[in-house]
């Protein structure tokens, strides 16, 4: 296999030697992937995205301008839209552990999600919408609100 900055010429790694990228990976130019970061066969990062160290992307699709802290566990099946910023140690899910198959998380554009976070199988993430650190969304968020907590819950904004 070639060696990663002859793959990806327009794509920056911390350090190549400390990174795996499988084939068939599409990586758009401008992006930055870190250390001990593997990611799979499939994948597809968008322009101009940040995927932090010691993160596993498995084959799902994030837009451009994306960024994934450290840590960070995106799992098959995940749509990751345009501007969307993930803190450290977000994990994604897409298995109920039932019989219904799997059921991909959905994160829209310009969302942030805090560090710690988990988003359980086939949730959607609405645009401009942000989850507090440590949250565990459990169900959809609605376009430009806030949740957070375990389970996370809207947080109610003051009367003005």
């Amino acid at each position: 296999m070639k060696d990663l900055e002859e793959r990806f010429p327009s794509v920056r790694f911390y350090n190549p030697l400390l990174t795996e990228v499988q084939n068939e990976v599409l990586i758009g130019a401008g992006s930055l992937i870190g250390s001990f970061t593997l990611i799979h066969r499939l994948a597809v990062i968008g322009s101009n995205c940040t995927i932090g160290s010691h993160c596993n992307i498995c084959a799902c699709k994030i837009g451009n301008n994306v960024s994934i802290q450290t840590a960070c566990h995106i799992t098959r099946g995940v749509i990751i839209e345009d501007d969307v910023f993930i803190g450290p140690g977000v994990v994604t899910l897409n298995d109920k552990l039932t019989d219904s198959g799997l059921n991909y998380p959905h994160i829209c554009k310009r969302a942030r999600i805090g560090g710690g976070s988990v988003i359980l199988p086939g949730v959607t993430i609405g645009e401009q919408s942000v989850i507090g650190a440590g949250s565990i969304v459990t169900k959809d968020v609605p376009a430009g609100e806030t949740m957070l907590g375990n389970p996370a819950r809207l947080l109610v904004k003051p009367l003005k």
